[in-house]
């Protein structure tokens, strides 16, 4: 086995590893857009529908803390592989279901083979590159950031020239090729012999099921429920921070922890993850609003709001591979910081956009803040790990992960609410000016009418232009929450900054 490992190119095996990464990050995101057929085609509503989406999520979130303890069993080739199959099975099921309840079911179950597959790929690349980290996470990156925005643009071609069933058609073949690969490229790695592989921690994995599973309900369901207005909305909540708390005391005093816990103690990890989370932030917060604004205030189709999008996932892609390079040459605390200043101003260019904005100056923005990620995510992925010792990185990669993602589920929904929220504030503010003491109000009023009593009555013309006045001053309401979500992302930007200077440059093999 070990001549076959030194024959074997590790760049090969990198694109091996990634293959199956980018379809469990694709099939997050591509049935984002197929959600309205799914309805349609199953007689669901939309919120309904939203459960095909939120179910493989919790059932990622669910799984990512047993990727450490999984991984050492098994082997992380092995394991890989039984993921592989799982989530290959899974898009099967989705394919098969009869009825929303069957295809929610097949969803979780796709879930539970995808959600260890990315720790697991960022862990194994790792180990193929020890000495290159900066290199091993700009093709990790490839997965973690390319994937998600390109996910939507696929899932829309898919579904607008075949039907959403190929969403999950075309994900079958690519897992028998996958498997095919990893098994003849991918070189064998023993499992772990130690005495915890052989105890499941049932209590710690039923503390985070319970705190992920009671957590994406909440967020999922807050805005449609009017938040905590709703008694069950308030239970979910203390249930799933009490299960939080629960799961991290229990994995610290447990003797055979799921997940080594203590990997946080290392400061490079723990401020290294919370600042690649900030990352995640920016990211996914302007993957959703981005595509909002472009519907309900310029009025695109979905299809050319998703093209608009396009050009993040290629310029994200390029970045991250050039990174991987410069990142052995540049400081990586100054590349993250030159990062992050540039998706601040990048989302400082957004809150400029109105409602005449074409689709160039839509895309322009979009394009800054992209490179600006690539020039960060790198560097910052780097240092997080770069202080852990080998045997760790499973455990760390999957607490990477889960952290990551408890913070873009809570960011994505905290960014739906602001609008909604903010869209309510302004229009509070602004409606005063809708008086018939106001004069502006009076010219623009008497104007619309005249225009409308060239087709209609006078009494319905007057209605009309009133109605016109006030669907104007909602869409001038819903822009200013815009405008304030954007500004509020580039002060996060900056604010992240200074604490760059809490994390090492070196390890401390390197030191010595």
């Amino acid at each position: 086995m070990e001549e076959v490992k030194k024959q074997t190119n590790p760049y090969l095996q990198a694109f091996v590893i990634l293959l199956p990464s980018i379809l469990a990050l694709v099939a997050t995101s591509a049935t984002n857009v197929c959600q309205p057929n799914i309805a349609g085609y199953f007689g669901a509503t939309q919120y309904e529908a939203n459960t095909v989406i939120t179910s493989y999520i919790i059932a990622n979130g669910i799984m990512l803390p047993t990727t450490g303890f999984l991984a050492k069993l098994f082997g992380k080739k092995m394991f890989f592989m039984y993921c592989i199959t799982f989530f290959c099975l899974g898009a099967l099921f989705c394919i098969l279901a009869r009825d929303l309840h069957m295809l929610i079911l097949a969803r979780i179950f796709q879930g539970i083979g995808g959600g260890c597959i990315l720790p697991l790929c960022q862990a194994m690349l790792l180990d193929i590159f020890p000495d290159k980290k900066g290199l091993a996470m700009a093709l990790f990156g490839v997965a973690a950031m390319f994937a998600p925005l390109a996910g939507p643009f696929f899932g829309g071609y898919l579904t607008d020239n075949w039907s959403w069933q190929w969403v999950f058609i075309i994900n079958i073949p690519l897992c028998l090729i996958s498997l095919a690969l990893i098994k003849f490229f991918v070189p064998k790695d023993e499992p772990v012999k130690e005495k915890y592989n052989k105890k499941f921690d049932i209590v710690g994995f039923a503390g985070i099921a319970v705190a992920m599973g009671c957590m994406q309900i909440v967020l999922d369901k807050g805005e449609q429920f009017n938040w905590f207005d709703t008694t069950w909305i308030c239970w979910l909540t203390g249930i799933s921070i009490f299960s939080f708390v629960f799961f991290y005391v229990w994995e610290l005093e447990y003797k055979y922890p799921l997940i080594d816990i203590r990997v946080f103690k290392n400061k490079n990890f723990l401020f290294g993850t919370s600042i690649s989370s900030i990352i995640n932030v920016l990211l996914y917060s302007t993957l959703l609003l981005v595509p909002l604004f472009s519907q309900s205030l310029i009025g695109y189709s979905p299809s050319a709001s998703g093209l608009t999008m396009l050009p993040r996932a290629v310029v994200c892609l390029a970045g991250l591979l050039i990174m991987g390079e410069i990142a052995k040459y540049v400081e990586n605390r100054i590349l993250t910081a030159l990062g992050f200043v540039i998706m601040a101003a990048a989302a400082i260019w957004m809150s400029c956009l109105n409602t005449t904005a074409s689709m160039y100056s839509i895309v322009l923005p979009n394009l800054l803040l992209c490179f600006g990620v690539s020039v960060a995510f790198v560097p910052i992925t780097a240092l997080s790990f770069l202080t852990l010792p080998k045997n760790k990185t499973a455990d760390a990669a999957g607490l990477h992960a889960l952290f990551k993602n408890i913070v873009t589920a809570i960011s994505t929904s905290a960014s739906s609410t602001f609008i909604a929220r903010g869209g309510q504030v302004y229009q509070n503010n602004l409606v005063e000016h809708l008086a018939y003491h106001n004069p502006a109000y009076r010219v623009h009023l008497s104007a619309l009418q005249h225009k409308f009593m060239m087709i209609y009555p006078s009494v319905v013309a007057h209605k009309k232009a009133s109605g016109m006045l006030y669907k104007q001053l909602l869409q001038q309401a819903k822009l200013g929450a815009f405008y304030d979500a954007f500004l509020c992302l580039a002060m996060l930007a900056m604010l992240t900054i200074p604490f760059l200077l809490l994390l090492k440059t070196k390890s401390k093999k390197a030191s010595a």
